[in-house]
C-alpha cells in the first residue's frame, strides 16, 4: 500500500483507494471553502474525516438494507403456534427457537404438521411448491407429512432426511448426532454416497462426518442392535458375526444395508445369512451380489417384501 499518498497524496494511489475517492468525491471538503492559510496537513485531515463519515453512512445504509431484505422474505404456507400466542405466519429464512419454552408447532395445509419440542432450533430454509426444506440444528421434531413424497426435507448436521410419505420423529444432539424413528411410511437418510431407508417401526442413527448408520427395527434383539452399532463404529469382524447370528428374518432389512456397505469376505458372509432368511428372486445370485450389481441388489431388496425398488430409484433421480 502507498502510505505516502494516504498522508500527503504524493505518488500514485492504489486502484481501490482511487475508486473509493471517486465514489465519495461529492462528500469531499470543498477546496474553495478552505482558508489559504490553513496548513496542508489540516486540510487533508478534514478531507479524511469527511470520507470516514461517508463510509459510516454507507455502512449504516447497507445494514438497514440487509435488515429490510431479511424482514421482507416471502411468507410461506406455514403457520407457527406457540402456547398462549395467536398463530403467526412463517417467513422463509426464519429461525424458530424454543429454548426454555413450551412446545411449538408449524402447520401447512399443503405440507403437513411439525411439532417442535422445547430446547430446539429449527430453521426454515426454503419453501417452494416443489420443495419444503427445514434444518434442525438441535432438539426434536415430530413430523406428520401429507405432501407428495420427496417434497419435504429436513437437513441435520450429519444427514439429510427425505420424507417418502410418512410420520416420523427426528432428534439432533448438541454434538450433531441424530436419531430417527419412523411411525408410518418411509424416510430416507442420505449423506454423500451413503443412504439408509427406514420403514415404519424402524430407527437409524447418524453421525457428523460419517452419515447414517445401519438401520434396524425397534423390536430387533439387543445382541443385533448392539453388534451392528459396534460394527458401524469400528468395523469389527467379531461384531459383524454376532449381528448375523442374532438376525431374524425381519432383520434382513439390516443385513441388506450391510450388503451395501461391505465388500469381499464380509459381504459374502452377510449374503449367506441374508439368503438363509429370505427367499431370493430369480437372478439374485451370490456372484452378482458380491460384485455389487445394482439390479441384483434391487432384487435382494424386493425379497424383503417392503415395497418395490422403483419408488426410491425415482427419489434418487430427483437428487
Amino acid at each position: 500500500m502507498n502510505e505516502d499518498y494516504l498522508w500527503d497524496r504524493s505518488g500514485e494511489p492504489e486502484a481501490d483507494v482511487a475508486q473509493l475517492e471517486q465514489l465519495l468525491g461529492r462528500l469531499r471538503w470543498p477546496e474553495q471553502d478552505v482558508p489559504r492559510a490553513m496548513p496542508k496537513q489540516r486540510r487533508h485531515t478534514k478531507q479524511w474525516w469527511a470520507m470516514a463519515a461517508a463510509i459510516l453512512v454507507l455502512c449504516l445504509g447497507a445494514t438497514f438494507l440487509f435488515q429490510r431484505m431479511h424482514t421482507t422474505q416471502p411468507m410461506t404456507s406455514w403457520q407457527l403456534s406457540r402456547a398462549g400466542q395467536k398463530p403467526s405466519g412463517v417467513r422463509a429464512g426464519q429461525v424458530i427457537d424454543t429454548s426454555g419454552s413450551a412446545q411449538a408447532s408449524m402447520e401447512s395445509e399443503f405440507v403437513g404438521e411439525v411439532q417442535i419440542e422445547p430446547n430446539s432450533r429449527l430453521r426454515v430454509m426454503r419453501a417452494h411448491q416443489d420443495e419444503q426444506r427445514l434444518a434442525l440444528d438441535h432438539g426434536t421434531i415430530h413430523a406428520v407429512i401429507w405432501a407428495p413424497p420427496t417434497k419435504f426435507v429436513v437437513d441435520t448436521p450429519s444427514a439429510r432426511t427425505v420424507d417418502l410419505g410418512c410420520e416420523y420423529t427426528l432428534s439432533v444432539a448438541n454434538d450433531g448426532k441424530g436419531f430417527l424413528t419412523v411411525q408410518t411410511g418411509w424416510v430416507a437418510f442420505q449423506w454423500q454416497n451413503i443412504e439408509s431407508f427406514i420403514p415404519a417401526g424402524a430407527a437409524c442413527t447418524t453421525r457428523p462426518g460419517h452419515g447414517p448408520d445401519t438401520p434396524h427395527f425397534l423390536d430387533a434383539p439387543d445382541p443385533l442392535t448392539k453388534s451392528v452399532a459396534q460394527f458401524d463404529l469400528t468395523g469389527s469382524t467379531q461384531a459383524l458375526n454376532m449381528a448375523l447370528a442374532a438376525a431374524r428374518p425381519r432383520d434382513a432389512l439390516t443385513l441388506w444395508h450391510l450388503l451395501q456397505r461391505t465388500e469381499g469376505p464380509e459381504r459374502a458372509e452377510i449374503f449367506n445369512r441374508f439368503a438363509s432368511l429370505v427367499k431370493l428372486p430369480a437372478g439374485v445370485t451370490r456372484e452378482r451380489i458380491l460384485t455389487g450389481d445394482p439390479k441384483a441388489m434391487d432384487g435382494a431388496w424386493d425379497a424383503l417384501n417392503l415395497g418395490d425398488t422403483n419408488w426410491w430409484r425415482e427419489w434418487k433421480r430427483e437428487w
